[in-house]
């Protein structure tokens, strides 16, 4: 049983580790015409991208791998941390200047929105949708503590509840270990440093 659930993980796996690699890489000089920036956010679709608009650009160099750039429009939700701050922030960007960009302030006392300076950011967290891969880092963990759970409740071969064995930790434990390796595919931080550098750009 234990062999048989790690074969259908390693093919789920192994099925979907190619289209993580599907992000695609830009070059790191040239901005994108208002049409490309538009068209490459997959789930900002709606937006329409003026010539001279900002966005942020996150190019990400890699030890290992191609260089990766990653774009952000007003609009468009974001997930980061900044310097001196335990807080991570997953909000939407209001607008974007040459050396920051604003966010709602979620302060009570302020109703002025809070100005993010490129200068401040310590990380990023990017998240990306992979079929599959993605839904398993949620449903494997909940799968794997159901399967624990159930055999812990139900009568087992010595017709006894509230018992377990050695066995039931083993498959349980490897559902959730299945859902941590899906949730590193799907999402990544990058930290913000000489080698990951945020900046600002306007299209054509």
């Amino acid at each position: 049983m234990i062999k048989k659930l790690l074969i259908v993980i390693l093919h789920v796996l192994l099925i979907s580790c190619p289209l993580a690699g599907m992000q695609s890489a830009f070059g790191q000089q040239l901005p994108l015409t208002s049409e490309a920036v538009s068209s490459s956010q997959d789930k900002q679709k709606t937006f329409v991208t003026d010539v001279g608009k900002k966005y942020l650009v996150l190019n990400k160099a890699p030890r290992i791998g191609k260089f990766r750039r990653y774009r952000f429009i007003a609009g468009q939700e974001v997930n980061f941390k900044v310097k001196n701050e335990r807080k991570r922030f997953k909000t939407k960007i209001l607008s974007i200047s040459d050396s920051s960009f604003t966010i709602d302030n979620d302060l009570a006392a302020s109703i002025e929105p809070r100005e993010i300076m490129l200068s401040e950011l310590r990380l990023f967290k990017i998240s990306r949708r992979i079929p599959f891969v993605s839904e398993a880092a949620y449903y494997f963990p909940i799968g794997g503590l159901l399967y624990i759970g159930a055999d812990f409740f139900n009568k087992g071969i010595d017709d006894k509840r509230f018992t377990t064995d050695a066995s039931a930790f083993i498959v349980g434990g490897t559902l959730m270990l299945a859902g941590l390796i899906c949730h590193k595919l799907s999402s990544h931080t990058i930290k913000i440093n000489n080698k990951n550098t945020l900046r600002v750009l306007s299209s054509d």
